[in-house]
């Protein structure tokens, strides 16, 4: 070894494994019955990139005997004999895991300026503290059993573990394209069924209660607004929404289609932002009023879920914003496109959560 440093015992304790920060590998192990330990091998090698950073370090064993160990990139997992069967995307420089939550579902990461928690379908390798006093053992290879954990909404919408910190000094809110035409009855789109989804959601109330927090934690609350002249001048027809647009005259300035929903104007603090894409970057001063502010959180609501929340989300994601997704505050068509877009394209790209939980975490 150059520089020893993770280290982890295989589920029946037979093998120990240890990474080489230096020679970017990791080694294992045979404990002998009497505690010595027998012959080693190399394990994996080559845990290392080129246009990632990240070097070996802390380390873990699932139950299954998955050993998952932090890298270039957040976190390799290798299979018991050796091959790498996956990798868990950071977007900052993880040095160390564990599991925790109720049933030690949750994957904790320590990274560069941020506590990270990822749900897994697996949990750790059982040890003595996590079984319940007065609860039998876990066999040797499965993890404690204790009531589940996994946050799945109503709607079906997969979230992160509540429970998280933000520092408010970080974070910024949007409230997104939250206007009469595109989710009230009586709008340009209201036969898309935008405003019912709207409602079973619970959207606008939600927004509302997560922007009247955020003001009183001085975090600043930034209002995206769709906006075109009538006629559409300057707008693109290179796409259906954008056509239906035209055709429908939808958020012309100065309609009551374009006006915020009620309960959702900008407050007086407040900043407005017009844009004329589905994200809310394009085009946009979003990102110079971000910059100014200093904010790299961004917590994005309104509406829709599937069109301008997940562009934002992912555009955000590529500049390097931390996105966040409170799903209860945003609204589509029907539940189906709503839940599909959260839990496949969003969970990629940003944590989603909920109003209640982000709400906590300002503390």
């Amino acid at each position: 070894f150059e520089q020893p440093n993770g280290l982890c015992f295989s589920p029946d304790e037979k093998k120990l494994y240890i990474n080489d920060t230096v020679q970017q590998l990791i080694r294992v192990f045979e404990v002998l019955p009497n505690g010595a330990l027998g012959a080693g091998h190399v394990f994996a090698t080559g845990i290392a990139s080129p246009s990632e950073p990240g070097v070996p370090d802390g380390m873990k064993c699932d139950a299954q005997g998955n050993i998952w160990v932090c890298g270039p990139g957040g976190v390799w997992v290798y299979a018991p004999g050796g091959d790498l069967i996956g990798k868990v995307r950071v977007p900052e420089l993880v040095g160390n895991l564990t599991w925790g939550g109720p049933d030690f579902r949750t994957l904790f990461l320590t990274a560069t300026h941020s506590l990270y928690a990822v749900e897994t379908k697996v949990g750790p390798r059982a040890e003595p503290y996590m079984i319940v006093a007065g609860a039998p053992r876990a066999a040797s290879g499965s993890s404690p059993k204790t009531v589940a954990a996994a946050s799945v909404a109503r709607n079906g919408a997969l979230k992160c573990a509540p429970g998280y910190v933000l520092d408010t000094g970080r974070c910024a809110v949007i409230v997104q394209d939250m206007q009469n035409d595109v989710v009230m009855e009586g709008g340009a789109f209201a036969s898309s069924g935008s405003p019912a989804h709207c409602r079973e959601q619970n959207a606008i109330a939600n927004a509302a209660r997560l922007a009247a927090a955020a003001r009183a934690k001085g975090v600043p609350v930034i209002h995206v607004w769709f906006i075109v002249e009538p006629g559409c001048p300057g707008v693109t027809m290179n796409a259906p929404l954008f056509e239906g647009l035209a055709d429908a005259k939808a958020m012309v300035r100065g309609t009551w289609g374009a006006a915020p929903v009620p309960g959702l104007e900008a407050m007086a603090g407040d900043h407005v932002v017009e844009k004329q894409r589905m994200s809310a970057w394009e085009g946009s001063r979003l990102e110079t009023v971000l910059k100014a502010l200093g904010r790299d959180i961004v917590i994005v609501t309104g509406a829709w879920t599937n069109m301008s929340i997940e562009h934002t989300a992912r555009t955000g994601a590529d500049k390097g914003y931390y996105m966040m997704v409170p799903e209860d505050c945003c609204s589509t068509m029907n539940a189906e496109w709503h839940t599909a877009s959260v839990n496949y394209a969003l969970q990629n790209v940003a944590v989603v959560t909920d109003a209640d939980a982000v709400i906590a975490g300002w503390g």
